[in-house]
């Protein structure tokens, strides 16, 4: 009875130590993040691509404030230029300062100087049209902010709830020390949104996978079309979630299943066409059309700066390659030693090894298919493909550990084989006496 009360006690003190190590790395990361963001939200405007999202907001007027679905400028350029979900984020925040952009044309403005050649040139005309820049650049960089350090928490309670506390901390403490993270979360982007969409995805994935309640699946469907409305890459959402269900359930669903399914797909296209008016305007023919102008815009950039495009599969992976395990890696930096790649190539081979669906997955979809149509040998192109990276990379603490208990089992086992051995001798020893 005392012995069980000892273990007890001492099974008590390492989970309040445990918990108690986690409440403080919490609270670095959190702390750490705000002193990032404090630094950099009050920098100088040095990419072209924030004072056009500045201007975007206008859609945000245009949709929440007037409530004018079928106004011309749903048919512009701009509006098939990208989904317009970001834009309702900045307008949002410019609106809660007390500033609106009331007019595309500073933004057709900057996009007539595309590709930008002196690009100080055209900052220095179109930064007197935003609204007081020293008020509404630093709030709407606080918010994007806010998207990726909520994505780290997200990324970090999936990986926490799924494969433990050490995998979860390996991948959240990667992502968090990258440059191109800290970087890039600090600007004026959709993609720290983009990523937010899809680390959430993943963990509703994780949850259905536990509990295998549909309801997961409706909330994915709305996290998917929310992605959707960020970027097209958010498509790839759609994908994952789909699979994970329908192998899941075997390919064989019940009526439960197949209204949830259902019910899900509704959503998605519910919200999809109501917040993205140009599918009320064009039809189905948006969706090519985005495609298209995103085409076309790539096409001119890769033309005008041939220094940095990618025009074959083999040179994006080795450029993907080179980015995230070398250039930007703090450990290659500091040690010479790759040591996000060893931990990569250890946490595939756990994932593939135990199948672990969710994992293979984010490998095909948020992974492979997005290096392999990268268009540009630029940071920022990495920036929601690079997290996924480190959370299959943390998950080689698990594939050590493994190792390393059956290592002292075997260790164990020749231990008990040895005195077994030692003993029979003796007793060999004393029939002979």
């Amino acid at each position: 009875m005392l012995a069980e009360t000892q273990v007890s006690h001492t099974m008590l003190k390492r989970k309040y130590l445990k918990s108690g190590l986690e409440l403080i790395f919490i609270l670095l990361i959190l702390i750490g993040g705000l002193k990032v963001l404090d630094r950099a939200k009050s920098l100088p405007v040095y990419d072209s691509d924030e004072v056009s999202w500045i201007f975007t907001g206008y859609y945000f007027n245009l949709y929440f404030l007037h409530f004018d679905l079928f106004h011309e400028d749903w048919n512009d350029y701009e509006a098939f230029d990208h989904p317009p979900l970001a834009k309702y984020i900045v307008g949002g925040t410019l609106f809660l300062n007390g500033y609106t952009i009331d007019s595309l044309e500073p933004k057709r403005f900057i996009n007539s100087m595309v590709p930008l050649v002196d690009a100080q040139k055209v900052f220095d005309l179109v930064l007197p049209k935003v609204p007081n820049p020293n008020v509404v650049i630093p709030s709407t960089r606080s918010v994007i902010f806010g998207f990726a350090l909520s994505s780290l928490f997200l990324i970090y309670i999936f990986l926490r709830t799924s494969y433990g506390i050490l995998p979860a901390i390996i991948a959240t403490s990667l992502i968090a020390c990258n440059p191109i993270f800290s970087s890039v979360s600090t600007r004026i982007l959709a993609d720290p949104v983009l990523l937010f969409f899809f680390a959430l995805l993943v963990l509703l994935c994780a949850l259905y996978l536990k509990s295998q309640r549909n309801v997961y699946i409706v909330l994915g469907f709305i996290v998917s079309s929310l992605a959707f409305l960020t970027k097209l890459n958010g498509i790839l959402s759609v994908f994952v979630l789909i699979i994970v269900f329908l192998v899941k359930n075997k390919f064989s669903m019940s009526k439960d299943d197949w209204k949830s399914l259902i019910a899900g797909f509704i959503a998605f296209l519910i919200i999809s066409v109501l917040l993205n008016p140009v599918f009320l305007n064009t039809g189905a023919k948006a969706i090519w059309k985005m495609v298209d102008v995103r085409w076309s815009v790539f096409r001119l950039y890769q033309e005008s700066w041939k220094s940095v495009a990618l025009l074959s599969i083999g040179e994006r992976f080795h450029v993907a390659a080179q980015m995230i395990f070398f250039k930007y890696s703090v450990f290659y930096q500091l040690v010479k030693v790759p040591v996000e790649l060893i931990l990569f190539v250890a946490g595939a081979y756990y994932a593939f090894s135990r199948k672990e669906l969710l994992l293979i997955l984010i490998f095909v979809f948020l992974v492979v298919i997005p290096i392999s149509i990268l268009p540009f040998n630029m940071p920022r192109y990495f920036y929601w493909i690079f997290p996924f990276i480190y959370i299959i990379a943390g998950l080689s603490s698990n594939l050590f550990k493994e190792m390393l208990s059956k290592r002292n089992l075997n260790l164990f086992k020749t231990r008990i084989s040895s005195l077994n051995r030692w003993h029979i001798i003796g007793d060999k020893g004393r029939q002979r006496e």
